[in-house]
């Protein structure tokens, strides 16, 4: 479950999971890699999540040998990794994402991989690829050149390894920044750095159309803010704030996410809200996971909690339920969430 962790939420707690949680996300521009990189690509992806989800921005080299961003400079000068493992269902993605070239050199995923509540790449990569478990020792019988881990896999289990093998481990899983700065590492702990840059742009790309399809986009000068939904994600009694990759999906989708307005308090990351708070903000929009059930379930099973069944969304039906495993993603499945998101205000 350790590989979870960073994974399992957008709208819950940054830790919460057999080792930790949920995580959620910002974005920004400054991080877009040179366009000369990329000849006709616009923008840039950088790498992560999932696999940032499994370790993302590490910020200095270790006594031992894990790499991080003090680290990422030089990895030039290291041989090119041809056996890779995954410890993060972040990784396991954007691994497969970066095509072919590099999914021929991976020799371990996360236990994580196949599981579709949390893995966007369930069922994809090839069964004669080791899924790894808690054991150490399963992942040194593999000699792998590289390893990519997130801050938040078991301490343990890193301790084992890191003055064995080359490690990266990705620490920021806190919105698209987060996702761009993992997706740099990566390209270069892995020598290939045209491959998550055209993840990142693909990404780039993505969220500037959504951007430009938003209510009040036509005025072009942001003078619309102010009137754009407002939304909260609710998720047994948690919600993100700012500095989330929920909080960044909506922005990108068209809302304001109202706890990380100053009216609501400002908050930031993770935080546990009553429900009389929920029902006393009443937004415009909820949005929920749809669970182990189906989103109409999930939906349906508002009417059942007091206090939420009186909201204003929830009575005239605008509650967005969103399946697993777009709302607890930290990677390139930011994207989807931002789209499902928007679908409702398109129609």
């Amino acid at each position: 479950m350790a590989d979870l962790t960073g994974d399992l939420a957008r709208c819950a707690p940054s830790s919460m999971s057999a080792d930790l949680a949920f995580s959620l996300a910002p974005l920004s521009p400054s991080l877009s890699p040179p366009l000369a990189r990329l000849g006709l690509w616009t923008g840039a992806l950088a790498c992560a999540l999932l696999g940032a989800l499994g370790s993302a921005c590490s910020r200095a080299d270790s006594p031992s040998r894990s790499t991080s961003d003090a680290s990422a400079s030089s990895s030039s000068e290291r041989p090119t990794p041809l056996h890779i493992a995954s410890r993060t269902v972040f990784a396991d993605e954007l691994l497969w994402a970066m095509g072919p070239e590099v999914q021929i050199r991976v020799v371990g995923l996360s236990s994580m991989a196949d599981d579709a509540r949390y893995s966007t790449v369930a069922g994809v990569w090839p069964e004669s690829t080791p899924r790894l478990g808690p054991n150490p020792e399963s992942l040194l019988a593999l000699s792998p050149d590289l390893v990519i881990l997130a801050s938040f896999n078991a301490a343990e289990y890193r301790a084992a390894i890191e003055d064995k093998l080359e490690v990266l481990v990705l620490e920021d899983f806190d919105g698209f920044d987060g996702y761009r700065r993992n997706l740099e590492l990566v390209g270069d702990a892995t020598h290939m750095r045209e491959a998550t840059d055209q993840v990142w742009a693909r990404f780039d790309a993505g969220i500037t159309a959504l951007e430009a399809e938003r209510p009040g986009a036509e005025n072009g000068d942001g003078s619309g803010e102010n009137t754009l939904p407002s939304v909260v994600c609710w998720d047994h009694g948690y919600v993100p704030g700012a500095d989330t990759t929920f909080h960044d999906a909506a922005s990108a989708a068209g809302f304001r996410n109202l706890p990380a307005l100053p009216e609501a308090g400002g908050l930031s990351g993770h935080e546990r809200v009553d429900t009389e708070q929920l029902v006393a903000w009443d937004p415009n929009w909820l949005v929920i996971g749809c669970g182990e059930h189906s989103c109409e379930a999930a939906v349906a099973g508002l009417s059942e909690q007091a206090g939420i069944r009186q909201m204003t969304a929830v009575t005239e039906g605008r509650v967005i339920a969103v399946p697993a495993p777009y709302l607890g993603t930290t990677g390139e499945g930011m994207l989807e969430l931002a789209t499902r998101l928007q679908a409702p205000l398109l129609e």
